[in-house]
């Protein structure tokens, strides 16, 4: 779906859109709670599969697809911390917010959130719709909150890994094959000419350089690689005002 997603929409994505997250939408139905009529913890694993399939097919169809000039990798997932701040209660609609946090070398991570839905709307959604304004909820951004983490139910961190066979394709070099990273930093010249010729999904959408690019990633790498505690991967969350697109389970 997250390919499909990207080959419909008309409007290229770009190296500010790196970090910008893809929302699942789903519900927790009976045969997914345990005895304490919650969620059960394991099922949260299919549903950070379903949210990482979904903002990969967005990221980085074109190298799992055979393009011309194109690497062909496959993306390979190497560990999953999963933590709970509250439980999920039985056919309690939810959202999962994947979004790609930081990369090192050879590591490419993710950060995955569950939380209460329709309490945290992106004003847009850049890759649907024509302008891509969300639905008629999000005519009016919904204000900040106090504490925008309260209405997490867990956060997850996954680490994965560019492989073309046994050979190792490093994060960097996997997301300027991509499209989503540039060696050249965007210049003000060509800030106005990208706003120009954007559709009114992107007029908006702050652009990063190269290195707020790298500051943002050089910041969360302590985090996704735990070593500022579990919690901290909640405080990764933030109430965006743009998000790249949203997918509903069928089912719901």
């Amino acid at each position: 779906m997250g390919y499909l997603s990207r080959r419909r929409s008309s409007y290229a994505l770009k190296q500010h859109h790196v970090f910008l997250p893809a929302v699942v939408k789903s519900r927790s139905p009976p045969t997914e709670c345990d005895f304490n009529l919650h969620k059960s913890n394991s099922t949260y694993v299919t549903d950070l599969d379903v949210s990482r399939a979904y903002l990969s097919g967005l990221l980085f169809s074109p190298i799992f697809l055979i393009y011309r000039d194109s690497i062909h990798c496959n993306l390979i997932v190497s560990a999953i911390a999963c933590i709970f701040h509250r439980g999920i209660k039985q056919y309690q609609p939810y959202e999962v917010w994947t979004k790609v946090a930081s990369w090192d070398d050879k590591w490419i991570y993710m950060v995955s959130h569950f939380v209460a839905s329709s309490k945290h709307l992106p004003r847009r959604y850049v890759m649907q719709g024509d302008g891509s304004i969300n639905s008629k909820k999000m005519e009016k951004p919904a204000p900040p909150e106090d504490e925008p983490h309260k209405n997490v139910f867990a956060s997850a961190v996954t680490r994965m890994v560019f492989k073309r066979g046994r050979l190792t394709v490093p994060p960097q070099r996997g997301l300027e094959i991509c499209g989503i990273l540039s060696t050249e930093s965007p210049t003000a010249s060509s800030h106005t000419a990208n706003r120009v010729e954007a559709t009114e999904s992107a007029i908006d959408c702050p652009e990063w350089t190269l290195e707020e690019i790298e500051f943002a990633r050089r910041a969360n790498l302590s985090i996704v690689r735990l070593e500022r505690g579990w919690d901290a991967v909640r405080g990764l969350f933030r109430q965006e005002q743009f998000a790249l697109a949203e997918y509903n389970d069928f089912m719901w």
